[in-house]
């Protein structure tokens, strides 16, 4: 996992929100979303409402499963969660915004 800020403007502004890259061999997506989302709202992922609640997650992860042996195919899924927008493409990367 990697952690890339998206770009802040220099005059005082609070972060966009957050992009972090992932290997999905190792992470399920699933997890990186609350993973994710918990650093972008410093918090501990058990404080924020179960996932669930935005999307199911074992068709999230089906999902970005299938691309990932299809390298043709980029993915990209788009939902809100726990007040934020989440956006996750099949090459690992999550990103991370308030809403």
């Amino acid at each position: 996992m990697s952690n890339e800020d998206s770009p802040n403007s220099d005059d005082g502004d609070p972060p966009k929100g957050i992009q972090l890259q992932y290997d999905w061999s190792s992470t399920e997506p699933s997890t990186a979303v609350v993973e994710t989302t918990a650093q972008a709202a410093n918090c501990e992922h058990q404080e924020l409402g179960p996932l669930y609640d935005s999307i199911d997650p074992d068709a999230f992860d089906a999902i970005l499963a299938r691309t990932r042996t299809n390298i043709d195919t980029t993915t990209s899924i788009s939902f809100a969660y726990a007040g934020y927008s989440v956006t996750v493409h099949s090459t690992g990367t999550v990103h991370v915004a308030p809403v």
